[in-house]
């Protein structure tokens, strides 16, 4: 028992250490007027990846799409974004409850910034003990803020049973988030809250519903170019 414990908490240390040393946030030149993908980096099974995320400039100030993957790079984001447009970060949607895409919400709520989640995420994070959004998304409803618009939708449970994807009708652009893998994937990476039967069946769903896109924007890795959703597509059926 003594040993499990030391192992444990050496592999929390380890995981601490790694995290602390990956990457910097990156933000990409801007795929559309006033979208932006910004990338964050997180370790998993011991090899760094990158997590994409989106943010829409409005009028009225900066909607992030998804929290970075470390803590840390909470405030330093924001600030950038502050230098860089000259508007605050005024929202926060997250597309489902892992550290990646909700992170810690409290960070944003307690600096009096709108959160939005589905139900079905804030009642995960709600059991994993961690801090629940201000605000409960309704999806399939236009959002428009600051001139700009946007429609999050769930489309049926695939990495997760709360993912849902973010639409952008003006630009054509899909945040597809963890549903969609990136046309370099090899594997589906983490699945240990996944519902791999439905994936596909979800996954067909999109391919229908948002045929129209020009950009379907995965999760992790590469994301420019096409292929990702049929990439994902390929990735379930060797399952």
């Amino acid at each position: 028992m003594k040993k499990s414990i030391q192992f444990l908490m050496m592999f929390l240390f380890l995981s601490s250490v790694m995290n602390a040393q990956v990457k910097d946030f990156v933000i990409e030149p801007p795929i559309k007027p006033n979208l932006y993908i910004y990338k964050t980096f997180g370790v998993f099974g011991g090899k760094e990846y990158s997590a994409n995320a989106v943010y829409l400039i409005t009028k009225k100030g900066v909607v992030l799409f998804d929290v970075p993957w470390q803590k840390t790079e909470y405030q330093s984001l924001m600030d950038t974004i502050q230098k860089r447009h000259h508007l605050p970060v005024i929202a926060v949607f997250a597309t489902h409850s892992h550290d990646d895409r909700a992170g810690d919400l409290s960070f944003y709520n307690n600096k009096g910034i709108k959160t939005y989640a589905t139900a079905k995420t804030n009642e995960i994070l709600k059991k994993e003990g961690k801090a629940t959004s201000s605000e409960i998304i309704q999806t399939g409803k236009p959002y428009k803020i600051g001139g700009e618009e946007f429609i999050v939708d769930f489309l049926g449970e695939g990495h997760t049973v709360d993912n849902v994807v973010v639409w952008f009708p003006k630009y054509k652009v899909l945040d597809g988030g963890c549903l969609v893998k990136s046309r370099t994937a090899t594997d589906l990476g983490f699945i240990g809250e996944a519902n791999v039967k439905q994936w596909p069946q979800t996954m067909e769903k999109l391919k229908s519903k948002y045929s129209q896109a020009t950009l379907v924007i995965p999760g992790h890795d590469e994301w420019q170019g096409g292929g990702h959703v049929a990439h994902t597509l390929e990735l379930l059926n060797k399952k």
